[in-house]
């Protein structure tokens, strides 16, 4: 992140005005495009699931994600059309893994960026290009990394989708630390970066250790991989406040 004091705000600066303009397109052309793209390697019927969402759910994981601590039950609802074998889609479960939100957690951070660059006089329409490209590396490599540890770990299955969704969720505090600088000032972006870090910390650590740690434990008895596992789900709940300070504006 780059924190100097924000720029007293003026809506007639032409630059302000270009990148909102920019933001309100990529906004309006960001998730089509980027549902198009993954609509050739997904298929319909599996996006539709996790875009199986309803107000109140997103209300409830809203909650969830930015207070975690208050959320007693962190294990996935059993889908009973599917004889036990599958998970409840995302508006029959708060627990489950949904790509709404971090898509629109990820568009409005990159919309919410190129605003802040117009306001800071240095915005350039290919900014809002290479703030995704970033965003989405930053993604891309968290889930690699979930991948290959609940390989090497001998962990459950969970497919690639999920562990985007969780990754992205990230982005949630990120937005709202952002407007916290661009709006409020430094103090209280720090406060905010502490707290939905934080709670992004905490988040990652229950529902990792609940698909990961609990679920070898049911399912066999108890091994020296068990610690392992737990370093393992401790440093990736570490790594949220860090990398949300990193992606930050």
């Amino acid at each position: 992140g780059q924190y100097g004091a924000p720029p007293p705000i003026d809506i007639n600066n032409p630059m302000i005005q270009m990148a909102a303009t920019s933001g309100a397109q990529f906004f309006d052309n960001g998730a089509a495009a980027l549902q198009s793209n993954v609509q050739q390697y997904v298929s319909m019927g599996l996006l539709r699931h996790y875009f199986s969402v309803d107000n109140s759910y997103v209300l409830g994981k809203l909650k969830v994600l930015l207070m975690p601590f208050t959320h007693k039950t962190w294990v996935r609802v059993k889908d009973v059309s599917s004889n036990g074998q599958g998970h409840a889609a995302p508006r029959n479960d708060v627990n489950a893994p949904d790509l709404y939100i971090p898509l629109m957690a990820f568009v409005t951070y990159i919309v919410v960026f190129g605003l802040h660059q117009g306001w800071t006089k240095n915005f350039k329409p290919e900014d809002l290009g290479n703030s995704a490209s970033s965003g989405l590396a930053i993604i891309l490599l968290e889930v690699l990394l979930l991948k290959l540890g609940f390989y090497l770990l001998d962990g459950p299955k969970v497919s690639f989708i999920d562990f985007v969704c969780y990754s992205g969720y990230k982005y949630v505090g990120i937005v709202l630390t952002s407007l916290c600088y661009v709006f409020i000032g430094r103090t209280a972006h720090y406060l905010m970066l502490a707290l939905t870090g934080v709670a992004m910390s905490f988040f990652m650590f229950k529902t990792l250790a609940t698909s990961l740690i609990l679920s070898h434990r049911t399912s066999s008895s108890p091994t020296e991989g068990s610690k392992t596992q737990e370093y393992f789900v401790v440093a990736i709940a570490a790594m949220q406040l860090p990398v949300s300070w990193v992606m930050g504006i």
